[in-house]
């Protein structure tokens, strides 16, 4: 390669890498936590789960529960029904007939709905912190644009890879077996950088690609608008059929037929077959239909979407899309929602994506450190290198507190009163971010950014061992009870943070402060209490 082909591929790998580091970071820091975002809700709630099989919840039931509050008739209703958890949603669309209809009708709906009781909570009061890190994932606390930036953060990724795999391609096989901290201080954050990189180099250039999918899906479906003629309704028939809406009728005098019914014939129509939701289109009407959409489980087969509708006006059932012989337009959306998400495999599969998050986020955190490192030379006028060293100091506070924060959150949401439970939407959305800040401001005031790893991992750890401990108290929910109890969800959180904070208080005892010195700023160290009077002394040389 010739150097300018090199430096141009060096600099936008450099480019592109600094640019996204801290909003990168947040993605893959709250995404290994939204792997486990069922988990966590069910850890939040402390109540154990029976376990039901979503084919045997009383679908009818629930309908007439909700026809209490709600006026059903002319509406879609979708049941998502998650997987172990007695708590489902249901989403109503907004009444199609508008004649003599209450106001609530007239609005499209969304609440959860317990499949024992029948009560029901909106979205707000569901709201919990397992949503909260979900959201924050994709940075939709942003309104409107939060969702494109995190796509374009997952685009300039997707260039950072491909430019830095070019970039370092004759050093990666080399740097990867001579990887070792103990022998090589001088070069633990290039060394590591690369190492780590490599192993995590498929799953992260997987993460880009079918992020950016998801995030910026309004601009990858504009080629296909086009070969519609810009008849997005037909697109979407085709792309999601059960997206379609039908056009309302009338309202029927013959008794419905039985949903239960429906579900559980259908769902054993194939055998190892999963639902994921169930549909009801104009609900009440003449021309209503009945729709259930699943998947086989992962272990017969990795692609297998499965969709069957039935119409009540000609009392005919309809395969739409077979599991074993589903189209290309539903694998294909399936693959990237699986890959993304991780949800096969189980709980195994959850753990590899959660370590190869984290181990991203410290290739994030040693590209950091690259830069600053590379940028702090004798040459470099002391202004030049001070703005780098602040810029730094900004970076790590704002990413390595986040740490703490996430596990000092675990605690609020679980100590919190009984009747703040409801308001915890409100809680997390401020005071998550404002506490988040004030550690930033802290931590970058300190300028010391040993003192600032140091401590977010003592922190975090201390935080993160008392997690389980308050669970145990609060719900009872010891690892043993939940472990008895066939708990796996709640014991699966609690686990989890253990096993996090052992690895950080080993990290916390094996961080020495001569390894930080000779890695950050070691040819040629800053004297940052005397920086003003140095400033000066160069100004007065120039």
């Amino acid at each position: 390669m010739s150097n300018r082909n090199y430096n141009v591929f060096f600099n936008t790998h450099t480019v592109s890498g600094i640019v996204i580091s801290v909003a990168l970071y947040v993605i893959f820091f709250t995404g290994s936590f939204a792997l486990f975002k069922d988990e966590i809700e069910a850890w939040e709630d402390g109540k154990h789960s029976q376990n039901i099989a979503r084919e045997h919840i009383d679908y009818d039931f629930l309908l007439q529960k909700l026809s209490e509050n709600h006026h059903l008739t002319s509406r879609d209703i979708r049941f998502y029904l998650g997987h172990k958890s007695d708590i489902i949603y249901v989403l109503t669309s907004a009444a199609k007939d508008t004649v003599n209809i209450p106001d609530e009708a007239k609005y499209q709906n969304y609440q959860a709905i317990n499949i024992h009781t029948g009560e029901t909570a909106t979205y707000v009061e569901k709201y919990g912190l397992g949503e909260f890190l979900y959201r924050l994932h994709f940075f939709t606390q942003i309104p409107s644009v939060g969702i494109y930036l995190a796509g374009f953060v997952s685009l300039f990724f997707l260039f950072a890879i491909v430019t830095g795999l070019i970039v370092h391609w004759k050093k990666i096989i080399p740097n990867f077996y001579q990887f070792n901290p103990k022998i090589a201080l001088k070069r633990v954050w290039t060394d590591a950088h690369t190492a780590l990189g490599v192993l995590g180099l498929p799953f992260q250039f997987m993460y880009a690609v079918t992020a950016t999918y998801f995030c910026l899906s309004l601009f990858v479906l504009l080629p296909a608008k086009i070969l519609y003629g810009g008849d997005q309704t037909k697109l979407m028939e085709d792309l999601r059929p059960d997206r379609t809406s039908y056009e309302w009728i009338a309202k029927t005098d013959k008794e419905m037929p039985s949903v239960n019914q429906f579900v559980k014939e259908n769902a054993r129509r194939w055998s190892h077959f999963n639902a994921n939701y169930v549909l009801i289109k104009n609900y009440g009407g003449t021309n209503m239909k009945y729709g259930l959409i699943g998947e086989l489980d992962y272990k017969e087969r990795f692609l297998s979407s499965g969709m069957i509708f039935y119409d009540y006006e000609s009392d005919k059932t309809t395969i739409i899309s077979d599991p074993y012989d589903s189209k290309y337009t539903d694998n294909i959306q399936l693959s990237v929602s699986r890959l993304h998400y991780g949800n096969f495999g189980g709980i195994a599969v959850k753990v590899i994506y959660f370590l190869l998050a984290l181990i991203t986020c410290f290739v994030i955190i040693t590209g950091v450190l690259i830069w600053i490192e590379a940028r702090n030379k004798k040459s470099m006028r002391l202004k030049q290198r001070l703005y780098t060293a602040k810029v730094g100091h900004i970076y790590l506070a704002i990413c390595l507190s986040l740490y703490p924060v996430t596990a000092l959150f675990f605690l609020v949401v679980k100590l919190l009163p009984e009747a703040y439970q409801t308001q915890k939407m409100s809680i997390l959305y401020t005071w998550f971010f404002v506490v988040w800040l004030l550690a930033t401001i802290y931590f970058r005031h300190k300028r010391n950014n040993y003192f600032t790893n140091k401590a977010t991992l003592l922190v975090g750890a201390i935080l993160g061992f008392l997690i389980p401990l308050i669970s145990g108290i609060i719900s009872n929910n010891w690892i043993w009870n939940t472990y008895k109890a066939k708990q796996f969800d709640i014991l699966t959180i609690d686990l989890l943070w253990l096993g996090i904070s052992i690895v950080a208080l080993y990290i916390y005892f094996k961080i020495q402060p001569e390894v930080t010195t000779r890695s950050v700023f070691s040819k040629h160290p800053i004297d940052y209490k005397n920086r003003k009077q140095l400033l000066a002394k160069e100004t007065l040389k120039s």
